[in-house]
């Protein structure tokens, strides 16, 4: 059973993936399990770092916006900033993967320069490439992966001055990124990403108060069916699933509280009792919540 989490603000904001002021690069060292995570899964979530993770063995599911794909090993992928993106695992299996997290200063060097203006900004701002995936069966993609084996290779020897180089092959590897946006004919419609993220920010405001379907999609100004539909399209699963999911996700660390009794938890949490708080956090986790506080 997986207790990784990832670590998630109230609008769905992850924290904790900026590197450092002086290098803003985050990963690439060590791999992930998609199955270390709670359910097989890290939820839908974005930051302003861009993102790529390759696939080092396995396959995973992956989701971006409102398009999934099915990653293979080999494979990677590139998230812009603040994109939606979520994984899950495939069939309860492994999948050992390696994100790497940047920001594109990385790339312009400073505000307002040219780099910034004619091949940062377009590629960000204007929503030409949410995301890319590289298939290591496409030999269109062999030039993008190379670039992107190489990035890893770097992060992981650390040579003396290994930052120069990195800053270097990432921006050959940005280049290739705008040839491919540019490219494409047209930007991509948001879709509703910016309608969803409302609504998870106040659910994560709210997730311990009652909540209904009208008042969540009043919150992003579409109708009940609308928002249904444009919410399972970008999390995969429906409101109501993801809101029961979160409610679990903010229970766990009150289960380290052993004086908090398990109906207490629930009412903290937004379930209506302890019984149907067991009940739901067994169809997420596969265990009692007691079971699960034995293994803390």
């Amino acid at each position: 059973m997986g207790h990784q989490r990832l670590n998630l603000d109230k609008s769905g904001l992850e924290r904790g993936t900026r590197g450092k002021p002086d290098f803003p690069v985050a990963g690439g060292v060590h791999t992930a399990d998609i199955a270390g995570y709670e359910g097989g899964r890290f939820e839908c979530h974005f930051h302003p770092e861009t993102e790529l993770t390759l696939i080092e063995s396995g396959e995973m599911y992956y989701q971006a916006n409102d398009r999934v794909f099915l990653l293979r090993e080999g494979d990677a992928v590139f998230v812009n900033a603040n994109v939606m993106h979520a994984g899950w695992q495939k069939d309860d299996a492994s999948c050992l993967y390696g994100p790497i997290n940047f920001s594109t200063v990385m790339i312009s060097g400073h505000e307002h320069s040219r780099i910034e203006e004619y091949y940062v900004k377009p590629l960000v701002e204007e929503n030409r490439l949410p995301a890319l995936v590289m298939r290591h069966d496409v030999p269109e993609d062999a030039e993008l992966l190379a670039s992107v084996h190489r990035l890893y290779q770097l992060r992981r020897e650390r040579c003396e001055g290994y930052e120069m180089l990195f800053k270097a092959e990432l921006c050959i590897f940005w280049h290739l990124l705008y040839g491919v946006a540019k490219r494409s004919a047209e930007a991509y419609t948001d879709r509703g990403a910016a309608a969803i993220k409302e609504a998870i920010s106040y659910m994560e405001a709210h997730y311990c108060e009652k909540l209904s379907l009208a008042e969540l999609s009043g919150t992003c100004g579409l109708s009940r069916s609308e928002f249904c539909r444009v919410f399972h399209r970008f999390t995969g699963r429906t409101p109501f699933t993801y809101l029961q999911h979160l409610r679990v996700r903010r229970s766990l660390p009150l289960l380290q509280d052993k004086s908090l009794s398990i109906t207490e938890i629930a009412e903290r949490t937004g379930f209506s009792g302890g019984s149907y708080y067991a009940e739901i956090f067994r169809r997420f986790m596969g265990i009692s919540p007691l079971a699960y506080r034995k293994t803390l």
